[in-house]
């Protein structure tokens, strides 16, 4: 593991082993430990552009932060897809609003549901077949540094037959994601040792005017006219498991796909 993950690994530690600090106490003193990551992310959030690589060392330790913060959004949901009894680390939204914010990120509440800054998290279908998507409930806020999609916000949303199949959208396997309560969970970090894990390339996702680019790292361009298929999904299917990270409306089996080399840039008027 490289030196600059140790600070996040320690925190991930200290929040499963709890003791008698709260969630709140722990992060909050490793703040103020660790003065060196809020200026690390606020000089990589000046030069980080979806067009310019990064080293891998960036996106280890960029995993690092999102490991972090999967694992304070955990006492928001509910489940044992797990395994897990294990509520997760107690802190309330104004206490994860506040150490996002200091630790550099802006925290966004979404007022229409977008794949790119929200992760399905209940899904409640209407009568009417082309009844738009609409939110019900935040579970949790959208994070970003500058441009960067550093967490989505976990919804719950209703909607037409023609948007989403409800019993796909809350229950197909989320992917690039490293612990979930609510669903089943594939990421990268899953199957490898202690150390190893950590070793994991964060998703790059940018929001630049009105253009949205999901996974910028990722090899093959969904839109490209070569695209080939992969694991029985069309196009079509692949950039919904892209830009969702989970099925939607697709009813082939979620589990055991390998969506982490495709990248795709949208126009937002014509993202889901």
């Amino acid at each position: 593991m490289h030196e600059n993950q140790q600070p996040y690994r320690a925190l991930v530690e200290a929040l499963f082993d709890g003791g008698a600090a709260s969630a709140a106490e722990l992060v909050f003193s490793w703040l103020e430990r660790n003065p060196a990551e809020q200026d690390w992310l606020g000089t990589f959030a000046l030069r980080s552009r979806p067009d310019a690589g990064v080293g891998i060392e960036d996106l280890w330790r960029l995993y690092g932060v999102s490991r972090v913060l999967q694992l304070l959004i955990l006492s928001f949901q509910s489940g044992q897809a797990d395994g897990s009894a294990w509520a997760g680390p107690a802190i309330t939204q104004s206490e994860l609003t506040s150490f996002a914010r200091q630790l550099g990120l802006t925290v966004l509440v979404p007022t229409r549901f977008s794949a790119f800054e929200c992760e399905i998290v209940e899904a409640e279908q209407t009568l009417a077949l082309d009844a738009p998507v609409a939110l019900r409930q935040q579970h949790w806020p959208c994070l970003m540094l500058g441009e960067l999609l550093i967490q989505r916000a976990g919804v719950s949303v209703s909607g037409g037959a023609g948007q989403f199949n409800a019993a796909v959208a809350g229950s197909s396997t989320l992917y690039w994601a490293y612990r979930r309560k609510t669903r089943p969970y594939q990421d990268l970090s899953h199957g490898w040792g202690g150390n190893s894990q950590w070793r994991t390339r964060f998703r790059r996702d940018y929001r630049v005017g009105t253009q949205l680019h999901y996974n910028v790292d990722g090899e093959h361009s969904l839109a490209a006219a070569s695209v080939l298929d992969r694991d029985g999904l069309t196009r079509e299917e692949r950039s919904e498991l892209l830009t969702h990270r989970c099925f939607i409306r697709t009813t082939k089996p979620s589990d055991d796909l390998w969506p982490y080399d495709d990248q795709l840039t949208l126009e937002e008027a014509n993202a889901g």
